[in-house]
């Protein structure tokens, strides 16, 4: 039996993990949220809200 599709299978659930770790470009980790301070406009960037309880704001959120 080809078991080949197992192999790539078990490939693409570790790239998955690893590449989930880390934040994008601009944010950093901060306690479990990936954050970055608000601009001189006071917009956030694409893909994140202002978030009050940590004067930041969050991605994803």
């Amino acid at each position: 039996m080809n078991f080949s599709w197992l192999g790539l299978l078990i490939f693409a659930m570790i790239a998955v993990v690893v590449s989930a770790g880390g934040c994008p470009a601009p944010f950093k980790h901060e306690k479990n949220h990936c954050v970055t301070d608000r601009t001189i406009r006071g917009e956030c960037p694409h893909g994140s809200t202002y978030k009050i309880n940590v004067n930041k704001c969050v991605y994803g959120a």
